[in-house]
């Protein structure tokens, strides 16, 4: 167990090494990945058979003390990465982060926002994952907000694009995403109470029937709205709203394409097993070249050329990296200079991490 305690204790990245608590709190979060590894042996021993679960324990174990992470992957491509523990979240409110994206504004700063269950509320932090400012969106309702992103308003300038696209239930008729300019944040000051300026609402509905989806890109340059939707089986459909975008007029998406994920740990139907193959969160860098989507286990990066569609990007091969083992992990977005990923978890005190993003 000694890798586990010395990970918690390079939290805030040696900044602050005296806080007992924090270190604690992630303790706690490790131990929820250290459970799964546990579940993970357990499940398939069940459906495999001891020898199927005996290779699947080694990697669930390489990879959850990250001995062979990235070189124990079943991906050819699969990228090496040492993920670091920036921090947990201080903010008790902070319950179920489920999406993550940059500031353009103020750099250092990060954006995230609580799944369902809480009122239509913006969190920005900083690298601590430490509380800076919370922003009300005025007219704004959080049904299921499940991912946010960067992009460009109306008027050219940084807008956060919000997606309150959930349905686990796939019987919502209320789906929309909000788009409203970036507001302003003080790097230094803390836990200040705010309002964004009023936004945009972006209604729409599937061609296909109802989808749950977790997973919200926006074209840095563009403005182009793609979601992908989350899948027990792994088939994910990409669709893409109709541009020019018009506020408050309902649209049918358009289905663009179609990514499928798969297992490296578990087989079957069962809970975790869907788990990995499930996509949860995803962002596109800053300059637009590359595209980033999760599962709860895995990250997968697409390149993208200049001047390709987004769907033909995706119909590459992707690079996968094993992602730090959460409690529940949704929430993945690119640092500003494009050379790492954010990922959160839901739960209090949840960790923020880390993780190079693979390099040519």
């Amino acid at each position: 167990m000694p890798r586990l305690f010395a990970r918690a204790n390079s939290l805030n990245s040696r900044e602050d090494a005296q806080c007992v608590a924090c270190k604690w709190r992630a303790a706690l979060c490790f131990g929820f990945g250290f459970g799964f590894v546990a579940l993970t042996v357990a499940t398939t021993a069940w459906g495999l058979g001891r020898q199927g679960a005996r290779a699947a324990a080694k990697k669930a174990i390489d990879a959850f003390f990250g001995s062979s992470a990235s070189s124990s992957s079943a991906s050819k491509g699969a990228s090496k990465s040492k993920p670091t523990l920036l921090g947990t979240f201080d903010d008790a409110r902070l319950t179920e982060s489920s999406g993550i994206a940059a500031s353009r504004r103020t750099p250092g700063v990060f954006w995230t926002h609580n799944d369902s269950g809480d009122g239509p509320y913006l969190f920005a932090i900083d690298r601590r994952a430490r509380t800076l400012a919370r922003f009300e969106v005025p007219g704004a309702t959080n049904v299921d907000w499940e991912d946010i992103a960067m992009g460009p308003g109306a008027d050219g300038k940084p807008a956060l694009y919000v997606g309150d696209i959930g349905d686990n239930n796939r019987n919502r008729a209320d789906n929309a995403v909000y788009r409203v300019p970036e507001p302003p944040v003080e790097a230094g000051h803390f836990r200040r109470e705010a309002r964004t300026a009023p936004g945009d609402k972006f209604p729409y509905r599937y061609p296909d029937g109802a989808h749950d989806a977790e997973t919200l890109l926006i074209h840095p340059r563009t403005g182009e709205i793609v979601l992908v939707t989350k899948e027990g089986d792994g088939h994910s459909g990409v669709y893409a709203f109709p541009q020019p975008l018009t506020p408050d007029r309902l649209v049918t998406l358009r289905k663009i394409g179609a990514l499928t994920f798969t297992n490296h740990f578990l087989g079957g139907n069962g809970l975790y097993a869907q788990g990995e193959r499930m996509a949860t969160g995803g962002d596109i860098a800053p300059d637009g070249r590359r595209v980033v989507i999760r599962t709860y286990l895995w990250a997968y990066e697409w390149r993208i050329a200049p001047g390709q569609p987004l769907a033909d990007a995706l119909r590459a091969r992707p690079r996968q990296t094993l992602l730090p083992l959460t409690k529940q992990g949704e929430g993945i977005g690119y640092r500003l200079d494009g050379k790492a990923w954010l990922t959160t978890s839901e739960g209090v005190h949840a960790p923020l991490w880390e993780i190079p993003a693979p390099q040519p």
